[in-house]
Formats: structure tokens, C-alpha cells, sequence
């Protein structure tokens, strides 16, 4: 029987691109002519997070003010909050591109967060030409290459978004999160083996790892095995309850409830 991997469609989530995005270079490491720089710096990442439209008229004074790149890149990331994720698309790959002096892994990082921009936009054409930049760049960056996966899963391209995956494990074979999204580019291509044993791989990492319980839960249920797949899933709840794992558990065990009502 063909798995259906339900929970694989959240790893494109907004959430988690947003996250990584905000994460942001570390560009106060790297003025020494700007004193001042680390604390604003700082400042402007932790407001973006809590009050874009006042960081997004912050950094353009900052920025007019001489501010230089990390200024231009609070723009960013504030308008990137404010939900115009486009925008800040166009001026994360436009920094990256321009600062030819920039270190490899800084411009790396900026190609990476046009990337997770462009999913955020929901144009996956566009974040794979961002993340393959990045990757030109830093060809050892697992990270990257789950997210380009992303992109990849975006467009339903399952075979390019296995081999990304098979890419990111080769560099990092402890992450557990990237044994689930492989598990679920398998299923979707109906290599049902190879996706059960990425998630046995992801448990055997952290066998609390929620997305790992969640997807087990469903080979569970879809071979047949309920008591084991209300176990994977009380235990997401118990663990992670406000997760997108959780979510699918929730969901899970509901439908095992009505199914069973007389």
C-alpha cells in the first residue's frame, strides 16, 4: 500500500522560513569602522521580531544616515515581517550580489535568507536560483540544501528534493528533521521502504523527535496498527502540543475516534 505522507506538506512552512530568515549574518562582526554598530545592530533584529512597521522606519533612517549593509538589511528583514516578503527578496539577493567584499559564508547567508524569502513569496523557481547561488558559495551547508529541498518539494519536483536531502545528510547525517522531509519526498515517489527507514533513522537520533512521531504515527494507522499510532501521537501532544506535529496528531486521533464510534 502506498504511504501518504500528510505531515511532509508542512515543511515548507512560513514559520519555520521566517525563523531562519530572521536569524540574519552576523554583520556586527564584521565593522570595526562602526563602533556603535553591534548594539543597533541587535536592537534592529529584536524589534523586527516585535514591532516591524517601527524597525522598517528605523532602518531607513539608519540607513540614510550612513548605516551601510546591515542597515540595508534591517530594511529587509522588516519588510520581510511586515508580510512583503518579495520586497525583501529582491533586496537580500541585491545586498548578497553587492558586496563582493563580504566573506563567502556572509553572502552565502544572505543568497540563503533571498531563498527562504522567495518561499515565503510562494515563488520556488526563484528560491531554488537563490539557494543554488548559496550553495556555489558554501557547497558543505546542510541547511541550505534541506531548504532548497523545500523549494524543490514547492513545485512537487520529489526526485531533485530526494537528492538535495540526500546532499544535506551527507553533510550532516545527526539532523533528524532532514531523515523526516527525505522520508517524505520518498513516500511521495512511493519508495515506502526507504521512507519507513528514514523515520526509524530520524528516532534513532532523538526518539522524541515530534515530526519523526507524527509521520511514524501515519505508517502506523496506514498499516493498520492503531494502538501504535495513538502512542506515536499522545506522546507529540505530551512533548511538543503546540507544534505542527502536534497538529496532525490532533487530527489523527480524531479521525481514529469517529471511525470508531458506533
Amino acid at each position: 500500500m502506498k504511504l501518504i505522507s500528510r505531515f511532509g506538506v508542512c515543511w515548507v512552512s512560513a514559520a519555520a522560513s521566517l525563523s531562519f530568515v530572521l536569524s540574519g549574518p552576523s554583520w556586527a562582526a564584521t565593522a570595526g569602522d562602526l563602533p556603535s554598530l553591534s548594539g543597533r545592530y541587535n536592537e534592529c533584529v529584536a524589534v523586527t521580531e516585535e514591532d516591524p512597521e517601527r524597525d522598517f522606519d528605523e532602518a531607513l533612517i539608519w540607513r540614510d544616515q550612513g548605516g551601510g549593509n546591515p542597515a540595508e538589511h534591517c530594511v529587509a528583514m522588516a519588510l520581510l515581517a511586515l508580510g512583503h516578503a518579495s520586497e525583501a527578496a529582491v533586496r537580500l539577493d541585491a545586498l548578497a550580489r553587492e558586496n563582493s567584499g563580504s566573506s563567502e559564508g556572509e553572502r552565502s547567508a544572505l543568497m540563503a535568507q533571498a531563498g527562504e524569502a522567495w518561499l515565503l513569496a510562494r515563488r520556488a523557481d526563484l528560491a531554488q536560483a537563490s539557494f543554488s547561488a548559496a550553495l556555489r558559495l558554501t557547497p558543505r551547508a546542510s541547511e541550505v540544501w534541506a531548504a532548497r529541498a523545500r523549494a524543490h518539494a514547492m513545485d512537487s519536483e520529489w526526485e531533485s528534493a530526494e537528492f538535495d536531502l540526500d546532499a544535506a545528510i551527507t553533510f550532516d547525517n545527526a539532523n533528524p528533521e532532514f531523515y523526516v522531509l527525505r522520508s517524505a519526498a520518498r513516500a511521495s515517489l512511493g519508495r515506502d521502504d526507504l521512507a519507513v527507514s528514514d523515520i526509524d533513522a530520524a528516532l534513532e537520533i532523538d526518539p522524541n523527535f515530534p515530526d519523526a512521531l507524527a509521520e511514524r504515527g501515519l505508517m502506523r494507522l496506514a498499516a493498520g496498527n492503531q494502538g501504535g499510532a495513538r502512542e506515536d501521537w499522545i506522546k507529540v501532544l505530551n512533548g511538543a502540543p503546540e507544534s505542527a506535529a502536534a497538529d496532525v496528531a490532533r487530527s489523527g486521533i480524531e479521525q481514529m475516534e469517529i471511525h470508531l464510534e458506533p
